[in-house]
């Protein structure tokens, strides 16, 4: 069975993506059109946010292997304990088992060192692509974009939240309507 296809969306270059950049604060009263600046940023920029995101959680776990190694391995469990708490009648206890057995043995920080290896490069995706303001390229390659019957990964990301979340999709609603 073959899924479904996505083409890979090019490297901007580093004038582009910072240097050349006009960096405004985003229209905060105006939900919608935030909102578009954002989603348009991401999908022009999406090959230059995963560089960075990959290069920052790897430099993150670099700095300290063991402790991201073992908040990964305990965030695993935990999610397995999740998923396994929805297959089965006993409720939130593996999951809060392994929780606070996690905790109890020293290791919260660990927990907290391996969030934040993915949590930091998630900010500052959205701030930048809040804050970068849109040039003639980006608004052309949103047209273009409009058109492509090969979606990017970000394309399908962006699809999932819209359709899985009333209020991103209200917000995409209420930008249509003005």
């Amino acid at each position: 069975m073959e899924g479904p296809r996505v083409e890979i969306a090019p490297f901007r270059t580093v004038a582009d993506f910072v240097s050349d950049a006009n960096f405004t604060s985003p229209a905060v009263g105006d939900s919608a059109r935030w909102y578009n600046r954002v989603k348009q940023n991401l999908l022009y920029y999406q090959t230059n946010y995963f560089i960075i995101f990959a290069f920052i959680t790897v430099c993150y776990s670099a700095m300290n292997l063991q402790k991201y190694l073992t908040g990964m391995f305990i965030l695993s469990l935990l999610l397995g304990a999740i998923s396994f708490r929805d297959r089965t009648q006993y409720g939130p206890a593996p999951a809060l088992a392994i929780g606070i057995g996690a905790g109890l043995m020293g290791h919260g920080p660990s927990i907290l060192y391996t969030l934040c290896s993915f949590v930091i490069p998630v900010v500052f995706t959205f701030v930048h692509a809040s804050l970068r303001a849109r040039n003639m390229k980006n608004k052309m390659n949103s047209a273009v974009e409009t058109l492509r019957v090969v979606p990017t990964p970000m394309g399908h990301l962006i699809e999932c939240v819209e359709g899985k979340s009333s209020w991103v999709r209200s917000l995409s609603i209420e930008g249509k309507t003005k």
